[in-house]
């Protein structure tokens, strides 16, 4: 509850980096977030040297934010759309844990059936949709270790592909700046009590 209640998005950040360890643990916790049929259809680009995000920074002038540039890293989240390789890698990670054949065979076969059923374009909004349910565990991962978060979603994906190389399969979907907070906590959050979000 200290967690959900207190964290905020970080805007500001002071010129520490934060060690790579520290980095590694909140990835693996963002690895373990939950996902349909746990494909877990996403890569995690980590962005850490001031050039390249100056370059990210004012690649969107019009969306400019300045902690995509002061952050200690930018974790960039893509939706994964390469199917056959996720279901492949999928079926590997089940052999590897021992998993029998005919439930791998079935799991492995229900993926590919519900895969199978989309366009291209439905597969990219699903994996974009595991994504977010990931976010949940970036951002408070990131205050359970002591740093500060901000989510962004306004940005150019193409853009950010292009400046980082990225397979037209691996389509950034939502940003994550991480650092030590130069600004100060907010006032407490404004939420909506629990009798006007039941219904």
């Amino acid at each position: 509850m200290e967690i959900v209640k207190n964290r905020y998005a970080v805007r500001e950040y002071d010129d520490r980096k934060v060690p790579e360890e520290t980095v590694r643990q909140l990835l693996d916790m963002i690895r373990y977030a939950p996902s349909a049929i746990n494909l877990q259809p996403w890569k995690i680009k980590v962005v850490s040297d001031r050039a390249t995000q100056e370059a990210l920074c004012s690649a969107t002038p019009a969306f400019n934010q300045p902690q995509v540039r002061t952050c200690s890293h930018l974790l960039v989240l893509c939706a994964d759309t390469d199917y056959p390789a996720i279901i492949d890698r999928y079926d590997k990670a089940l052999i590897a844990r021992e998993v029998p054949a005919e439930m791998r065979s079935f799991v492995t076969g229900l993926a590919s059936d519900f895969v199978a059923g989309m366009t291209p374009q439905e597969q990219l909004q699903w994996s974009r949709e595991q994504v977010h349910i990931a976010l949940g565990n970036a951002l408070n991962g990131a205050y359970a270790l002591g740093l500060g978060a901000c989510p962004m979603t306004a940005f150019d994906p193409a853009e950010y592909s292009r400046i980082l190389n990225l397979p037209s399969t691996i389509v950034p979907t939502v940003l994550v700046s991480v650092g030590y907070p130069a600004d100060e906590p907010p006032a407490p959050k404004l939420r909506y009590s629990l009798e006007q979000i039941l219904f």
